[in-house]
């Protein structure tokens, strides 16, 4: 398990059990349902996904 995802179980375990089992069942990236779950549960932080430098 790398450090982001170890992170994300720690900081957030429910989101992380939420994208895990959606993961399992759609077979997409744990880290892409991750970012999906946590899209739905918190709408109030896309202006901060939208400013986000990468």
């Amino acid at each position: 398990m790398d450090r982001l995802r170890r992170n994300r179980w720690l900081l957030t375990p429910i989101i992380s059990w939420q994208a895990r089992r959606l993961a399992k069942k759609t077979g997409m990236n744990q880290d892409d349902a991750w970012q999906e779950v946590r899209k739905t549960t918190h709408p109030e932080e896309e202006a901060f996904r939208q400013n986000r430098q990468v």
